[in-house]
């Protein structure tokens, strides 16, 4: 008899004798293991999971043997007296946090409650049982007593020698806690184990870990997902380098405590870190320091890499960022969330230390951007397509923005391509022709140049002289206090810089923004009417917006006290212009696929607020 096996008959008797002493406490054991096997039951494979990496596992195998009963095996050390301990006591754990294990609680083993009826389990050369009828004999209770599941060990025997350590389990009809089911992220933050196998009916699938520094690979039936790792103070975190691995991340990304958890963050990254969660460790208590810690950890890390461009994690993640849903509904949002909390530090982050290259309203090819930012910039924040996402992005990462007014001038011109120069100059020659403005001798080049390039197109010098179409504007030789460009700078939403330079000039606004009633901003005009204004941001007096059939059908039932303050450009050359949407013979398209109502030439129908 080994040393194993007499060590547990002895904590066999021992936990008999304290059942005679205090009968009611087994009762109260088993309630609390209900209730634990209620609140874990969709969490069995990752807490036998968490506990197989701890144990130092590299293999770790599930098997289906029909009928409800599943074998989970590890090949990590072997239990001894302490563990066996730990697993007939209540919320024992032989693991301390913040220590190499990831589990520290002494409920990994126990979720088990949550499915099995019977659990067999061998290890060190000794096999026993965790059975209620078998316990019940031991105890003299009748079958069909209040006991709990796992706490009475049974059957205790001498067993083969066996790599490292197995449970059996019989589970209760119509509950299997998905044993066979683990989702391929949760081996993102594991130590330990590199494979984990899972076999039914004769065929198996695997996930093979390859673990380095700075990239994670996970292979699996389907192909590779690829992960690169960042690091910084308590979090980890992974960010999808192919679609693969974009697939299992989500657009709205993952959190984890070490093992994946129901909470996104809100950028397709999977964040994770020693933080607290809730009792069914499926959710973040994101008011918790230890969360907030990590979500700041992670934060620095993403800043940090998203600064410095020019390795393929930093242009993955603009590329993501940039791709992606729309963050700036999470920053607005009520409620304090893993998400909201993660993008405001990294707003922070980056408002605090702000990057060497600045957003550009105006797309630039390759070869522009190693010009005018020779200390690298990511490609896509500038690339076409790019364009509504990266505004998007400069709002929330506050990202300065490129002034062209210093790159007409500076000495870098002729080394911009054909491309740049054409939009560069349509773009002056349209602020001339809408805004008023004067253009220097530099600009009428680039003006002119690129009317050259458009057959039928004015010429600079007749754009230069073109009146704005309703109220021209004073050409921008200084900024004074009040002038729309310092107010747009001092508020970080067009809404709110709208509504404190119009209330300057005599109106009497309101932000209603945040109460989804079809407009931005309501109250009165500077003559004391009744107006309610919807607020829209475009880079140049071409550009199209939309409106919602929300937005549309509000304006329609009141034409005239309601308008469209539309905030064109960006830095020191942002204008204002306010819009009457039911203006007759306003140009509009319905665009079907999204039910919207799309503006196009509006800007001849606008009048600039000065």
């Amino acid at each position: 008899m080994s040393d194993l096996v007499r060590h547990l008959i002895a904590l066999q008797d021992t936990l008999v004798r304290e059942h005679a002493q205090a009968p009611g406490l087994f009762g109260e054991i088993a309630r609390m293991e209900n209730l634990l096997a209620d609140t874990y039951r969709n969490r069995v494979p990752y807490e036998l999971l968490q506990n197989s990496d701890d144990a130092g596992s590299a293999s770790v195998v599930i098997e289906d043997l029909g009928g409800g009963r599943y074998t989970w095996s590890n090949d990590g050390r072997l239990l001894d007296a302490g563990d066996v301990e730990a697993l007939c006591r209540s919320a024992s754990s032989t693991k301390l946090r913040g220590g190499d294990s990831i589990g520290y609680r002494g409920i990994g083993f126990k979720s088990l409650a949550a499915v099995a009826a019977r659990i067999e389990v061998r290890s060190a050369g000794v096999a026993f049982t965790f059975d209620k009828e078998a316990a019940a004999a031991l105890l003299g209770e009748p079958s069909g007593a209040s006991l709990p599941l796992i706490r009475i060990p049974a059957g205790i025997r001498d067993g083969d020698r066996t790599e490292g350590t197995s449970f059996t389990i019989t589970c209760r009809p119509g509950a299997d806690g998905g044993l066979h089911s683990i989702d391929p992220v949760s081996a993102l933050f594991l130590r330990n184990v590199t494979r984990i196998e899972t076999r039914s009916n004769g065929s198996g699938r695997q996930v093979r870990v390859d673990r380095g520094p700075s990239e994670v690979v996970l292979h699996l039936h389907e192909g590779e997902a690829r992960f690169g790792v960042l690091v910084h103070g308590t979090a980890t975190v992974a960010v999808p380098l192919n679609a693969r691995a974009l697939a299992m991340t989500g657009v709205r990304g993952r959190l984890a405590c070490f093992l994946p958890l129901d909470d996104e963050v809100g950028l397709p990254v999977v964040v994770s870190g020693d933080l607290l969660t809730d009792p069914s460790r499926t959710h973040a208590v994101v008011a918790d320091a230890s969360t907030r810690q990590v979500l700041a950890d992670a934060a620095r890390a993403l800043a940090d890499r998203l600064r410095t461009p020019g390795d393929p994690v930093s242009e993955r993640l603009w590329q993501l960022l940039l791709e992606g849903e729309d963050i700036r509904s999470l920053l607005v949002s009520a409620g304090s969330s893993a998400g909201t909390v993660l993008l405001t530090a990294l707003r922070e982050e980056m408002t605090a230390r702000r990057p060497s290259f600045a957003y550009s309203s105006l797309a630039l090819e390759p070869e522009d951007v190693a010009v005018l930012f020779p200390g690298g910039a990511p490609a896509a924040l500038y690339a076409q397509r790019n364009q509504t996402a990266a505004r998007a992005a400069k709002a929330v990462l506050g990202l300065r923005t490129l002034d062209f007014t210093d790159v007409v001038t500076g000495p870098d011109v002729p080394a911009l391509s054909d491309a740049l120069r054409g939009r560069l100059g349509r773009h002056l020659g349209e602020l001339a022709r809408t805004h008023g403005r004067r253009l220097t001798t530099a600009e009428r080049k680039l003006v002119d140049a690129a009317a050259d390039a458009a057959p039928g197109a004015a010429s600079g010098a007749a754009l230069a002289a073109a009146p704005a179409p309703v109220a021209a504007t004073r050409a921008a030789t200084a900024l004074p206090e009040g002038s729309f460009p310092v107010v747009m700078a001092r508020w970080r939403t067009a809404e709110v810089a709208t509504m404190e330079f119009l209330n300057g000039r005599g109106w009497n606004l309101s932000d209603v923004s945040g109460q989804n009633v079809g407009y931005d901003l309501d109250g009165t005009d500077s003559e004391g009417r009744s107006v309610r204004i919807e607020v829209k941001k475009v880079d140049r007096p071409d550009a199209r917006f939309a409106m919602t059939n929300n937005e549309m059908s509000l304006m329609l039932t009141a034409p005239g006290g309601y308008l469209l303050a539309v905030v064109v450009g960006d830095g020191k050359h942002v204008k204002l212009l306010l819009l009457d949407p039911s203006a007759e013979n306003l140009p509009r398209e319905r665009v079907c696929r999204r039910w919207d109502w799309e503006f196009t030439d509006w800007a001849r129908f606008a009048q600039v607020v000065d």
